[in-house]
């Protein structure tokens, strides 16, 4: 720990952090479930980072990181809620459990925290409030695919593109067949009298 009281009032450390989350898929994210945070020892790691950051000047700055981190999570869990596929939304789309969700915010909240007073705070207790997000961050890249590529299909690719084509062909033809015998079918009726 070296003494930073006044130092660096410009630095936007939660900022930082918040570009780092924003680089994470919300699948990836999603992928491990984290254990539930021991209450006690979470308050007492808030409090002493509240601490040091006042003693630093960096109060404001630390109060407002897990709001801030809690925001950008949201937000992305949001943005990923909405699935639209090509025969609608994807209603049945998952983002976990809202427990695994909520301990999720709470890790994201506290690395943001660490963030702000990393270099205030013993080692261990930076290495605290971070080891959730890290471990969930670890996971970058697990997620199975949301929607899979035609790509990744190998030799199978152009039988997958045949299939796709003639079923567009066939729905157009079908189209095409039951516009004619609706336009046959206008041609064929007689003229209404006035009287009708």
């Amino acid at each position: 720990m070296t003494d930073h009281v006044g130092a660096g009032k410009d630095i936007d450390r939660v900022g930082a952090f918040l570009a780092v989350l924003e680089r994470l898929a919300v699948d990836d994210l999603a992928v491990l479930a984290l254990p539930e945070p021991d209450p006690d020892e979470r308050t007492a790691l808030i409090a002493r980072a509240e601490a040091a950051a006042e003693e630093a000047g960096r109060v404001d700055e630390v109060r407002a990181a897990p709001r801030r981190a809690r925001e950008a999570l949201v937000q992305a869990f949001s943005f990923r809620g909405y699935d639209p596929t090509w025969f609608g939304l994807n209603w049945g789309r998952s983002l976990g459990r809202a427990d695994d969700r909520a301990r999720l915010v709470a890790a994201v909240e506290d690395a943001a925290v660490a963030a702000v007073v990393a270099d205030l705070l013993p080692e261990d207790d930076v290495a605290k409030l971070r080891e959730p997000f890290e471990r969930i961050a670890s996971m970058a890249g697990t997620a199975p695919a949301v929607n899979p590529q035609i790509e990744r299909a190998g030799p199978r690719r152009a039988v997958i593109a045949a299939i796709l084509v003639l079923y567009a062909a066939g729905a157009a033809a079908i189209g095409g067949v039951i516009a004619a015998l609706g336009a046959i079918a206008a041609r064929r009726r007689p003229p209404r009298s006035e009287g009708d």
